[in-house]
């Protein structure tokens, strides 16, 4: 293991503004109508944002206050921030982001999470690059699976045995992944999104009629264009979004402000610095390709379905669309907690930090109560 340093030459940063003042901008014939993903007027302001008013160097200090550390794992190089503490009784805290998000999701949340105000359970936090994203190396088949196998690996090689996993999007699969392959050492798994189908038909299951419109919601997922798009073709689009910022300001952008609740006030998710700190981590470090393949490799390599006996939490809220319904997911899941809110979406640590840590904290005293009575 080695320290790292997040340092991008001036000279990226100058290309970086030089290609943002030269875009070619498409025609606004179709202007704002719903429907039709990021229209030309998002996309301008995000840039202009980018160009004039961004703190690239912010984000640096941010993200370099923290511990980074680049380890070898199975001949890859493995970037991740490790924040241990010197509470003897800290739990090791697995934090696993997804596409098109980045380690920076999980920033903010760090510090809370490792020294908590009160008497409350505090965590030797770990925050993983995936492989192919960001300061991430990645090899072809690098799938979910695999992944979990690296990051165990990665516990390991920090000194613990046993340990905590938390996760939405990607990390949701990949810590899934963990708790069915490792149930001795996943002490909890905590999820902000769930996958979890249907029973077989034939078999009886009533849902209420809450859960009867969150199935209906859940099921359009399987129909989601960029999920079908990266899982047959990462890389047709690859080269478009790695040569243009303004291309990929419209595609990732998109997903950050479409997923997150566009109906909460001041929500932090859709500020234009947490937009565009993401989308400049994909620029300077040249990953959109590498990070979309993640979509294909989990379709070439699925991971075999099996009872997650783990105990598991999980975080519902209001405009996370990736959440079966409850009696789904105990088919599937020792479902031990699960807490609704009525805000925040699929960025749940930058949306909703303070329900994040609290919901993370309050599974963890609940595990402990359980090992203690037991």
């Amino acid at each position: 293991m080695r320290e790292f340093r997040i340092e991008v030459a001036d000279e990226a940063i100058t290309d970086l503004r030089a290609r943002l003042r030269a875009t070619r901008w498409i025609g606004d014939v179709i202007r704002n109508e719903p429907g039709y993903g990021a229209s030309l007027s998002f996309v301008q302001g995000l840039c202009a944002h980018w160009q004039d008013e961004f703190d690239w160097r912010g984000v640096e200090a941010r993200i370099n206050a923290l511990p980074n550390r680049i380890a070898e794992v199975d001949g890859l190089d493995l970037h991740f921030i490790h924040r241990p503490v010197s509470r003897p009784d800290a739990i090791p805290l697995l934090l696993i982001h997804g596409w098109p998000s980045s380690v920076l999701e999980f920033v903010d949340v760090c510090t809370p999470l490792a020294e908590p105000a009160k008497d409350d359970p505090a965590f030797h936090v770990v925050i993983p690059s995936l492989p192919g994203y960001g300061f991430s190396q990645t090899r072809p088949g690098m799938s979910p699976r695999l992944i979990a196998r690296q990051f165990a690996k990665l516990m390991t090689r920090l000194g613990y045995p046993r340990f905590m996993v938390q996760g939405g999007n990607w990390g949701s699969a990949i810590g899934t992944e963990m708790a069915r392959e490792w149930p001795e050492r996943v002490i909890g798994l905590h999820l902000n999104a769930i996958n979890a189908g249907p029973p077989p038909a034939g078999e009886a299951m009533t849902l209420s009629a809450e859960d009867q419109a969150l199935a209906r919601t859940y099921s359009t997922l399987l129909a989601y264009p960029h999920f079908n798009l990266l899982a047959q073709a990462p890389l047709s689009t690859a080269h478009a979004l790695n040569d243009s910022p303004a291309g990929l300001a419209g595609w990732i952008g998109e997903k950050l402000r479409d997923w997150a609740d566009t109906a909460m006030p001041r929500n932090p998710g859709l500020a234009p610095d947490w937009m565009l700190a993401t989308i400049a981590l994909y620029w300077f470090t040249g990953t959109i390709g590498s990070s979309s393949a993640l979509y294909r490799e989990a379709v070439r390599d699925p991971a075999p379905e099996r009872f997650v006996t783990v105990p598991t939490a999980v975080l519902h809220l209001a405009a996370e669309t990736v959440i079966a319904p409850r009696a789904w997911a105990e088919r599937h899941y020792a479902i031990a907690r699960w807490t609704r809110h009525d805000r925040g979406g699929h960025y749940a640590a930058i949306e909703v930090p303070e329900l994040f840590v609290e919901d993370v904290r309050s599974f963890a005293r609940m595990l402990c109560e359980r090992a203690d009575k037991g």
